[in-house]
């Protein structure tokens, strides 16, 4: 019942009991209700009743129950901070989610232990998933040593950020594509060991130009240095330029590592760009549609809960049938009103029967 309020839209106890009261006839065609609708009180002690680690879990079983197909597909892993669950005693839960961009979808969910930080949820999500054949980008906090492993043995490959928090790494990249500037200007680089791609793009007003500087042969990179990444295949320089108001460009370089082995620049160029989908279409909309960074559950449990729920909703919109009339798709905005007003509707998101 909780479920079925989220994806409708409704944003906390008191709202999902008048929900369900008002929709009692539909919920009894599903549901057998011998004590009536619950009280806001009741719902929130089912949902901080829950254990949180085996409640995420239900992520992974409604996309396995829903036959979504994911092989070969990127998956993003980022963290997110549940900024309404700070309280007085408490900071802020942070949440590790795990997304496949080209299906936009959440795949798992883990939680960051109070005295810790995502480098050690990171782990427990990478077990979860299925990683066999994937390309898994991780920012700059998650590029370990142990982490970049542990995908290789799962089968997939990685592309990792890579700023000061790995000193030697870092200043190893960043000598060799200053080599490389010099050598390319006289077109010195071998074109079997060196790929380079350029991208140009205006979007909402500012122009933007992107390069992306790929080596693929790392002999000459120290071998201590380089023996502690397992499978690492090329290392990577994005130099990210944006003009200004003021009519002056501002200069930004980025330095990646990653397992991928005879991956050219251009399309390393999109996997590096997609991983920030995460950002945009998982966490911004969990923000915009479920006000979840408003949501001020300090009840724990409550609030990890609360956020697997709303991603299991986020993926049940995603996939849910689009009506628009427009030729650009349906906002899920339209999607999750049309749920709390068409009843057909609302059992076909809620996978209860099958859609058109």
């Amino acid at each position: 019942m909780a479920f079925t309020c989220i994806v409708c839209g409704v944003k906390s106890y008191e709202l999902m009991e008048e929900f369900c009261d008002i929709r009692k006839k539909w919920f009894k065609k599903w549901l057998t209700l011998p004590n009536g609708i619950p009280s806001y009180n009741t719902f929130s002690r089912v949902v901080e009743g829950l254990d949180p680690v085996i409640f995420s879990q239900c992520i992974i079983t409604h996309l396995m129950l829903a036959n979504v197909e994911l092989e070969h597909d990127q998956v993003a892993i980022d963290d997110k901070a549940l900024r309404g669950s700070r309280t007085k005693d408490h900071r802020h839960i942070h949440a590790v989610s795990a997304w496949a961009c080209d299906k936009g979808l959440t795949l798992a969910q883990a939680f960051v232990d109070e005295k810790s930080n995502e480098i050690t949820a990171i782990p427990e999500l990478l077990k979860m998933l299925n990683l066999e054949g994937a390309i898994v980008s991780l920012d700059a906090m998650g590029t370990q040593r142990e982490i970049a492993s542990q995908i290789d043995d799962a089968g997939a490959d990685y592309v990792l950020c890579v700023k000061g928090n790995q000193g030697d790494l870092n200043k190893e990249l960043i000598d060799q594509f200053e080599f490389a500037a010099r050598q390319l200007g006289n077109a010195k680089l071998s074109k079997s060991n060196w790929s380079e791609h350029h991208e140009e793009e205006k979007n909402r007003g500012r122009l933007e130009k992107r390069r992306t500087i790929v080596c693929h042969n790392l002999d000459w990179m120290d071998a201590r240095i380089r023996a502690v990444w397992q499978a690492l295949a090329c290392i990577i320089l994005v130099q990210r330029q944006v003009l200004l108001k003021n009519g002056q460009w501002r200069t930004e370089e980025y330095y990646y590592i990653s397992s991928l082995e005879g991956v050219k620049a251009k399309k390393i160029q999109k996997y590096i760009r997609d991983h920030w989908r995460i950002e945009n279409c998982c966490h911004w909309v969990s923000d915009t549609l479920f006000r979840e960074d408003h949501n001020q559950t300090g009840k724990r449990n409550a609030a990890k809960n609360l956020g697997t729920l709303r991603r299991i909703a986020l993926n049940a919109l995603k996939r849910a049938t689009d009506h628009s009339k427009r030729k650009r798709p349906s906002s899920l905005t339209k999607k999750q009103l049309r749920a709390a007003q068409d009843e057909t509707y609302l059992e076909e998101v809620l996978s209860l029967v099958k859609g058109p």
